[in-house]
């Protein structure tokens, strides 16, 4: 924890004395912008010069995301005081404020080809298990990219394993409040490992090839767990069918000790490796003027041993979404997962395991709808929906309503 506390704040030190008043950036040139937003926002952006040989850029980055929920099924409720009541305290504000997620860090570009970013998981109550003061949880991300063009980065560190569109798009931008049952079931996490991505190659090609150690730690990978090896290939078809977005893609992952339990410390409980040994998505996301429409069709190959006792899963997710007015946008989601042997789905563990009875089954159906209210795009926004879930062969059929605010910088 004090290498990376320290690492961080080399960082920033380096890259405020590589600086000098002719240069941009809010030290040096303050609030910049043309409305009240842009302004204010602007603070972040401590330190930006091309022209500097071996700084080119120095900014904070961070997210505050808050969030309560109410849910009811077969006449049994649960809200955000059961969430804490569920061992879930820290991550509570009173009763009804759930810090969904607070982080804190940085990015930069150095010398013109390498970007050095990273991020902290910030301890919402201020306080770790001894009592003593800390705003330091965990390492969310903390890597080295080189990037000589767009068709070639080569990056190293820790970082977030993105197996789906869902995945891929950021906590900060996705339109649900919620990701899916099959895209956080087969989510690897934040690991360390090595990777290789591209774009824009021949007109539209994009790629990614990575390879990470299996187990989620506190801070790097300490690799007992395995690997997890993640493929994709996609592309780019805006251009051809004249569309503001589209991409299409395959994702490949591997994982070689589906299960796997990386032992806890006091301070970091991790979920453990998904319980499968190989995963497939089919993706694909268009946006054209006010409409938007993203797809993952997932399929897994369950490790179904006595020890895990995992069967294949297959499913889809469909999220389509319409701005109805300026900085107001409508937003649907429909999906549909499925596995072979009875009781080896469970519905969404982070609130609606919270009711009462039996909530395993071998068939998840759920429809959403929300409404986001865009005060400063993504950075700012406010967000509404209800979920209507069932699971086959289980006690669960219900709704869950959440309501959220979203910042990020």
């Amino acid at each position: 924890m004090k290498l990376i506390q320290s690492t961080l704040l080399a960082t920033s030190l380096l890259g405020i004395t590589s600086a000098n008043a002719e240069n941009g950036g809010f030290l040096f040139k303050g609030f910049t912008g043309d409305t009240p937003m842009d302004q204010a926002w602007s603070m972040f952006n401590l330190y930006k010069n091309e022209d500097n040989q071996i700084l080119q850029e120095f900014s904070l980055q961070g997210r505050l995301h808050l969030q309560s929920i109410y849910g009811e099924s077969n006449g049994n409720s649960f809200n955000t005081s059961d969430y804490k009541d569920s061992g879930k305290d820290e991550g509570v504000w009173g009763n009804d404020i759930e810090a969904r997620r607070a982080r804190l860090g940085f990015k930069s570009k150095w010398f013109q080809v390498f970007k050095f970013d990273g991020m902290i998981n910030v301890d919402t109550d201020a306080m770790d298990d001894s009592g003593s003061d800390t705003l330091y949880k965990d390492l969310y991300d903390l890597y080295v990219t080189y990037a000589p063009s767009d068709a070639f980065n080569l990056s190293v560190g820790k970082t977030k394993v993105k197996f789906s569109r869902e995945q891929e798009t950021s906590s900060n931008n996705i339109l649900t409040l919620e990701r899916s049952l099959l895209s956080n079931l087969l989510f690897p996490g934040e690991l360390t490992g090595i990777w290789t991505s591209g774009k824009g190659i021949k007109g539209g090609w994009l790629y990614e090839l990575g390879i990470y150690g299996n187990d989620r730690s506190r801070e790097f990978t300490s690799g007992d767990g395995g690997h997890i090896v993640l493929a994709k290939v996609g592309y780019d078809y805006a251009e051809r069918f004249g569309l503001d977005t589209a991409v299409a893609s395959i994702h490949f992952m591997d994982n070689s000790e589906p299960g796997y339990d990386e032992p806890s410390d006091s301070q970091y409980n991790p979920s453990a490796s998904p319980k499968f040994s190989r995963s497939i998505a089919l993706t694909n996301e268009i946006t054209q003027g006010r409409f938007g429409l993203m797809s993952d069709i997932y399929v897994a190959s369950g490790e179904n041993t006595a020890a895990i006792g995992q069967s294949d899963v297959m499913g889809i997710t469909i999220t389509p979404s319409y701005f109805i007015a300026e900085g107001l946008q409508l937003v649907g989601r429909l999906q549909i997962a499925t596995c072979d042997d009875f009781n080896d789905l469970t519905v969404p563990g982070r609130y609606e395991t919270l009711q009462p009875g039996d909530d395993k089954g071998d068939t998840y159906v759920s429809a959403y709808m929300g409404l986001n209210y865009y005060i400063y795009g993504h950075k700012l926004k406010l967000m509404n929906g209800i979920e209507f879930s069932q699971m086959g062969d289980s006690d669960y059929s219900g709704f869950t309503y959440m309501s959220g605010l979203r910042f990020s910088f």
